[in-house]
Order: structure tokens, then sequence, then C-alpha cells
């Protein structure tokens, strides 16, 4: 029997403070190192709130693979958020990151946007799947095919918005920059990205060949801790 608070929703209120760190359209949320001061307290607030919805809600195994993925996050935040060498590189390239927040939001666009769909489904599936206890071991089945397609959507989708970033950050702030928001990004998904997204890199055949959608909306939120949850989602689904 599931625990009241061991819910996605008690996920997502976990993963709150971690949004803008993750954010995939504001790559420059504290310019100046005073800002950053404020907001590390919220983001190692986040991680002992996952933490300890890991260690009442998941099994030992979900737990190791969960914290596999996360690796990444911890493992950045505690760079960022401790003077040296890292956050002072972090500080120099905010300033220029800051003018390409418009490019950012261009490239982020067709990954929200596929993220949100995934999202929205899985959901569906999830009050369907409550609905139809007598057909569960048929819709299991079924749903290993859509969980192995969407990894592919999710890896694809991720890889096309890497590839932007960097290319509009270099061309607007120099090679340095761009590499350094490569990296940035690609450590916030690591360990993430090796477990499910090595075979999707770009230059496979697994991943379409058509350029990255440039288009704008009105309006965009940050979905890229939606990823994080889908992914841990279909990890926790396998071993069960």
């Amino acid at each position: 029997m599931i625990r009241e608070d061991c819910g996605h929703e008690e996920l997502s209120r976990c993963a709150k403070p971690l949004q803008l760190l993750q954010s995939t359209t504001d790559l420059s949320f504290a310019p100046k190192r005073e800002e950053l001061s404020k907001l590390c307290p919220e983001f190692h607030s986040g991680l002992r709130c996952i933490g300890s919805y890991t260690r009442r809600c998941m099994t030992q195994m979900q737990r190791e693979e969960f914290n596999k993925i996360y690796q990444g996050t911890n493992e950045l935040i505690k760079e960022l958020c401790r003077e040296g060498d890292y956050q002072n590189e972090f500080l120099k390239h905010s300033p220029c990151l800051q003018t390409v927040k418009p490019l950012h939001i261009k490239c982020a666009e067709r990954y929200q946007q596929t993220m949100s769909s995934i999202f929205k489904a899985s959901a569906n599936q999830t009050t369907h799947k409550q609905q139809q206890h007598h057909s569960v071991h048929k819709k299991d089945d079924d749903d290993g095919g859509n969980d192995i397609e969407n990894v592919k959507i999710v890896c694809c989708s991720f890889k096309e918005y890497l590839d932007c970033s960097e290319d509009v950050t270099r061309r607007t702030c120099g090679m340095d920059t761009g590499l350094f928001i490569r990296d940035f990004i690609h450590r916030m998904s690591d360990t993430l990205m090796q477990n499910y997204c090595e075979e999707y890199y770009k230059g496979s055949n697994h991943c379409p060949k058509n350029k990255f959608s440039m288009a704008t909306r009105n309006s965009l939120s940050a979905f890229s801790m939606i990823s994080v949850a889908v992914l841990a989602t279909f990890t926790i689904h396998r071993i069960r």
C-alpha cells in the first residue's frame, strides 16, 4: 500500500527548490555571488527532502537506482555552492548567459513540450491502470514498449537541446562559455544520460536528423525536473 506522502506530488514538492537550478530557460539564475549564497540553502534543502522521500518511499534497490540519477545534481550543487574554482567559473560566465537567455528559451521549447506531453500521458496511464486492475498484467506488457519509446524521445530531445544551447552560447559569448554551459547542463543529467541515453547521442541512427525547432511561444515552463522524474519512474517500474 502506497503511503499518502509517497506520491509524485510529494517528490515534486521536494524538487521545487531545484527547478531554478535545472531550468532549461534560465541558465544565469545567479549572476552575483550574493544571489548564489541566498539560493544555495534552498538547493540543499531540496536535496535533503528528496533524500528523505527515497528513504521513506523506496526499497533499497529503488533508492540505489534513483540516487544514481541524482548523483550529478548532488555533485554539481556541492561545487557550485562552495567557494572555489567552479563557483568562480560559473560567476564569470553568468553575465553573458543573461544576454542569451532569449535564445536558450528558443532552444528549450521543443524539449519542454516533449516532456510535458510525456508527463501528461504518464499521468493518464497511471489513472487508467488504477481503474483497470483486472487487466494489469496485459497492461504492464504494453507499458514496457511505451517506456522504451518514451526514453528514446526524451534522450533525443535532450540531445538536441544540449547542442542548441551550446551553439547559441558559443556564437554570442565565445567558445569557453559555450563549453561551460554544455558541461553544466550535462553534469545536471550526467548519470541519467549514461544510464539511459548513451546510444542516442548525436551522430547515431537512433534519433531523427531534423534540425532543432527554433519557433517561440508566449509562455514556457521549466520541465527538466520532469525528465528526471519520468526516467526515475521507468527505472522503478522495471525493478519492481
